[in-house]
């Protein structure tokens, strides 16, 4: 008898593999990017978006949003309150230059969320700079001071 000649999911463009019954993994993994390739041309058709026909034409451009963060703009108040705040920090955590700039940078974000009109972005902003105050929470010996003497506190009391 002849062998079926199968085009397995790795080989080919095709699904032709997985239509016969394989199931190997190639097979498999092709089907499942088949179909979701299919969801999304069907969702941007049914929302109006017009998909490229053609391989390696590009989608239509879209253009960019004018709600956007002012990077160029004044310090907002967070940022203010910030900047003092982190000109005050003692002692030197590790990465303190680059936790400083990241600190800056959400709160310029939060101070410009009620322009964009995009509460939701709040609280994940939030829990970013929490986390930076985290790593740049205040370390106890300043810089150019003594460190503790640990011979002193483990001598027993005469």
């Amino acid at each position: 008898m002849g062998e079926i000649n199968l085009k397995h999911g790795n080989a080919g463009p095709g699904v032709s593999g997985y239509r016969k019954g394989c199931r190997c993994p190639g097979c498999v993994g092709k089907k499942r990017d088949a179909n979701a390739a299919y969801r999304a041309r069907k969702k941007l058709e049914a929302a109006g978006g017009v998909m490229p026909s053609a391989p390696g034409m590009l989608p239509p451009a879209v253009e960019a949003s004018t709600l956007a963060i002012a990077w160029a703009a004044p310090a907002g108040p967070i940022e203010s309150v910030l900047t003092e705040e982190l000109d005050a920090l003692i002692g030197e955590p590790p990465f303190k230059k680059t936790l400083t700039v990241l600190a800056k940078y959400n709160a310029r974000v939060l101070d410009q969320i009620p322009n964009l009109d995009r509460p939701d972005l709040i609280s994940g902003m939030q829990s970013r700079l929490f986390n930076v105050f985290d790593r740049l929470r205040r370390v106890e010996t300043p810089v150019g001071s003594d460190s503790w003497d640990l011979a002193a506190l483990l001598k027993e009391d005469d």
